[in-house]
């Protein structure tokens, strides 16, 4: 008998461990709950990352004075704060509810106490979770890239009536180039905020006149609520904002790693992380099924105006107005189809109008109503009368980085070339639109080797080049413009290549001449400096012209040239390029260039063939 109680397991007759506070601060580390995946995902730690450091700058978002470097002592204080058996105080439940939900369910086997409970997350009822997509804002330098934000739905609610989730950064200043400077160098302070999606709606798609893109998350109820329990503990926490990498879109991924535990988002960080590379990553895992379209004000008009002839969209300028009575329009023999378009058409416009401040609330409010009534007499009409055609849906383009490589020739002297670039698109590509002309080039690399003088040189080094090309329409006129900032080799009046340190910037119009061309014509201002000019530096006035095309769904040319006068050197710089792209598939790309430059009495022909592969 004695032999066989010796050979019962000792855990048999082991007395319930002890429920006190220390006694489960003992089990905790010996359960090694502090180096759980999981639980450094709630402190924003990504998996990986060694030594543990959390993302959350803001103090007061941990309980233990070394929380952020010390992930033990952050659960160490948790069980101390809230599992004594008593109210904890003046500590806020809600404020580290998610924290204690998942240490409560840990140590659930050895607690007999109910949980505490957070009245605030006691009355949430989410059912599911949207990613919104508010597309490229090249007006915008926090945007030029989009933006990516949350959207939590309940069964009895309409979706814009959820609320959005939304983390960006606090400016305090409104000068682009302050903005851009302080963005890199995270000198904004990142917040979460909670707003209603409508707002958004209005924010983005009324006002900046930005298409979003809408894409269902595949998070169960459960897997939702678990990611509000988080998000209610980072209301009025602040992290450090970098615009390239710690950015709305990275920062977002933590919220869906807290909703689906295993899920591995955070720890792929590359040297940038863009709302793009978000949402695929997000597929990739299996949390995006489908995508949904909601055109913006601006896309709606632009879509009403091709419906329309030339004298059509006269009387809709004329309604919008205030010259034409909806009354008088409707006695007109027009097809009901053309009135109700038309009708349709300055609905939006007085909209856009209002939304833009364009127009005052007495204005605007008879105006609106007297179009709808007018509108109303019309019938509904077609599905196809009001249908905005959907640009390329945003995942199916090229990835974000690029390498190329270049065989070419320069006045009869061949070379190669290799160039890289991190993020993210150029005029070239139709991945993204058609319709208008985007580019941005961040850290564009590129390396040359000369055949003839047997040197490796670099070519260029771009910072950061922005082209927003932005055709004008009777009702929208937005500015085209373009800045640059980088390294070169330009040109001399005595016909070499010198290095040229370069700061130019222009604004302009663009016109769609048909819908897969525009023209564009930039006045522009450089400023050089360089060691081939006489005085070392130049500024001076230049034009920035341009017809870019495409003849063909995967095939795009650029046929451009430019012009800019050098002073004090008192010399002029012309510069003509016929530039062709054509898509092999999603990530490869085939170019050709053919360019003349002249700097007073030289020039130089070049020509050269590129293979560019996205990844």
């Amino acid at each position: 008998m004695l032999l066989c109680i010796a050979l019962v397991p000792a855990p048999l007759f082991a007395e319930p461990p002890d429920a006190g506070t220390e006694a489960l601060v003992r089990i905790a580390r010996e359960r090694k709950l502090s180096e759980n995946p999981y639980w450094r995902t709630l402190l924003h730690c990504p998996v990986g990352l060694t030594p543990y450091r959390s993302y959350i700058d803001d103090p007061a978002f941990f309980l233990a004075e070394t929380g952020k470097t010390d992930a033990d002592a952050e659960l160490t204080a948790l069980i101390r704060t809230f599992f004594t058996g008593e109210a904890p105080g003046d500590v806020p439940l809600c404020r580290f509810i998610a924290r204690y939900t998942w240490v409560y369910d840990q140590l659930s086997d050895v607690l007999d106490t109910p949980p505490l409970v957070c009245e605030e997350a006691a009355r949430l009822r989410p059912s599911s979770a949207t990613l919104i997509f508010p597309t490229y804002h090249l007006n915008n330098p926090a945007s030029m890239f989009g933006h990516t934000f949350l959207t939590i739905e309940t069964d009895y609610q309409a979706p814009v009536l959820a609320d959005a989730v939304n983390y960006a950064a606090l400016p305090d200043s409104q000068n682009p180039i302050t903005y851009m400077f302080k963005g890199i160098v995270g000198s904004f302070k990142g917040y979460y905020a909670i707003l209603p999606y409508y707002k958004k709606i209005q924010e983005y798609g009324d006002m900046a006149q930005r298409d979003i893109w809408e894409y269902p998350l595949t998070l169960t109820p459960e897997e939702t609520r678990r990611m509000v329990l988080h998000i209610l503990e980072l209301k009025e926490s602040y992290s450090y904002y970098y615009f390239f990498d710690k950015n709305c879109s990275y920062m977002l991924q933590f919220l869906l790693e807290t909703a689906r535990p295993g899920l591995s988002l955070t720890h792929e960080k590359g040297l940038t992380v863009i709302p793009i590379d978000t949402i695929k990553a997000m597929q990739k895992a299996g949390l995006i099924s489908e995508a949904r379209y909601r055109p913006s004000l601006g896309s709606r008009i632009q879509a009403g105006v091709r419906r329309l002839s030339k004298d059509e969209v006269r009387l809709a300028q004329n309604l919008s107005d205030g010259t034409l009575p909806p009354t008088d329009f409707l006695a007109m023999e027009l097809p009901d189809r053309t009135k109700r378009v038309t009708l349709d058409l300055v609905t939006d416009v007085t909209r856009y109008r209002r939304a833009k401040k364009k127009l005052s609330q007495e204005e605007f409010r008879p105006r609106f109503l007297g179009t709808l009534k007018a509108r109303k007499t019309l019938g509904k009409g077609s599905p196809e009368e009001k249908a905005v055609p959907a640009p390329p849906e945003p995942t199916t383009g090229h990835d974000a980085s690029r390498v190329s490589a270049t065989f070419g020739v320069r006045d009869g002297d061949s070379f190669e070339e290799l160039a890289f670039t991190p993020a993210f698109t150029n005029l070239l590509t139709t991945d993204y639109t058609r319709r208008e002309g985007v580019q941005i080039e961040f850290l564009h690399t590129r390396v040359r080797y000369d055949n003839e003088d047997n040197e490796l040189d670099l070519e260029a080094f771009t910072v950061l080049d922005i082209l927003s090309l932005s055709p004008r329409n009777p009702f929208i006129r937005p500015l085209s413009w373009t800045f640059h900032a980088g390294y070169e080799k330009r040109m001399t009046e005595a016909g070499d290549m010198k290095g040229a340190y370069s700061l130019r910037a222009a604004t302009g119009m663009t016109w769609n001449l048909s819908d897969d061309s525009l023209f564009f014509i930039l006045p522009e201002a450089e400023l050089l400096a360089s060691k081939g000019l006489d005085k070392g530096i130049s500024v001076g006035p230049g034009l920035r012209t341009g017809l870019l095309f495409s003849p063909t769904e995967r095939w795009r040319m650029l046929l451009s040239g430019n012009i800019t006068r050098r002073m004090p050197d008192d010399t002029t710089e012309t510069h003509a390029a016929f530039e062709t792209n054509l898509t092999v598939n999603r990530n490869n790309r085939i170019g050709l260039s053919i360019s003349r430059t002249d700097v007073e009495s030289q020039h130089a022909w070049e020509t050269s063939l590129s293979w560019h592969r996205y990844f």
